[in-house]
């Protein structure tokens, strides 16, 4: 719908310079019309000197403060970033000359407990020998005394035994000196 207006409001308003003819006859758009061509010129340069003035001197230097501020942050977040990455990287150097540091330790710790325990083997080894050469001779002395008194008890037996066939045999009692003798004898030719 069209609002309607006075003739006298529409010619007041600012960039509205039709005629009042016109505008009773319904008479086109005013921005057509080549009367107020002028009026809407200076209007248009007017508002775009007014918003070049508020960009230039309001909005231009919030934005270009903000985008220095971007920058800024920009520029020290990538410095930040790269002495992380440097620290890291020197962390990282660290970690590996402490890993081959802990792995020689670790070495040498193998080898002094290999060599010790080798020693102590040896030890233990040499002391083992000893007790066993002890336990040998020890076992050869009661093998020794065991046969010397095995000999006597089997010697002892055989002159009495020889003493005993020879008084069956022969009736006479026989002297135990000369049974043992005769024992001797015996058993040296054997």
């Amino acid at each position: 719908m069209r609002r309607w207006l006075p003739p006298a409001t529409m010619l007041a308003l600012p960039g509205f310079s039709m005629t009042a003819a016109a505008a009773e006859n319904g008479g086109g758009l005013p921005q057509l019309d080549m009367t107020s061509y002028p009026s809407q010129v200076f209007w248009v340069l007017l508002v775009f000197l007014v918003l070049l003035l508020v960009m230039w001197r309001v909005a231009l230097p919030r934005v270009s403060e903000t985008l220095d501020k971007r920058d800024r942050k920009l520029t020290a977040d990538l410095e930040q970033a790269e002495n992380l990455r440097r620290d890291a990287r020197d962390l990282e150097e660290k970690v590996r000359e402490t890993l081959v540091q802990a792995q020689q330790e670790a070495q040498e710790i193998l080898r002094l407990a290999a060599e010790e325990i080798a020693a102590e083997r040896a030890g233990k080894l040499g002391l083992f020998e000893e007790e066993a050469a002890r336990l040998a001779a020890d076992a050869e002395k009661r093998i020794g005394a065991a046969r010397q008194k095995a000999l006597a008890e089997i010697r002892a037996a055989a002159t009495e035994t020889a003493a005993d066939i020879v008084e069956k045999f022969s009736g006479g009692a026989v002297d135990a000196k000369e049974a043992g003798a005769a024992v001797d004898a015996a058993a040296g030719n054997a």
